[in-house]
C-alpha cells in the first residue's frame, strides 16, 4: 500500500517538473524573438545642448554632478 503511494507522488513530481521544464525552454526560446522585434532605445540630444550635461566630479564625495547645480548638501564638498 505504501509503495502505490510512493510510486504515485513520484509519477506525479516527474509530471510536475517535466512540465515546468518543458515551460522553461519554451520562454528561453521566445525571448530572442521578442527582443529582436523590440527596436532599441537610442539616445538623441536635443540640439540646444541642454540634455548633454559635462559632470565634475567631487574629490571629497566621489560623486558626479553637473558644475551648475552647486554642493552636494554636505558642509566639506567643495562646489
Amino acid at each position: 500500500m505504501f509503495m502505490k503511494f510512493l510510486l504515485t507522488v513520484a509519477v506525479v513530481a516527474l509530471i510536475w517538473f517535466g512540465f515546468r521544464f518543458a515551460q522553461r525552454l519554451a520562454m528561453q526560446k521566445q525571448a530572442p524573438r521578442d527582443q529582436a522585434a523590440k527596436p532599441k532605445p537610442r539616445f538623441t540630444p536635443d540640439p540646444d545642448g541642454e540634455s548633454v550635461r559635462d559632470l565634475v566630479k567631487c574629490p571629497i564625495c566621489n560623486t558626479w554632478r553637473a558644475p551648475n547645480l552647486g554642493p552636494c548638501g554636505r558642509e566639506e564638498c567643495p562646489q
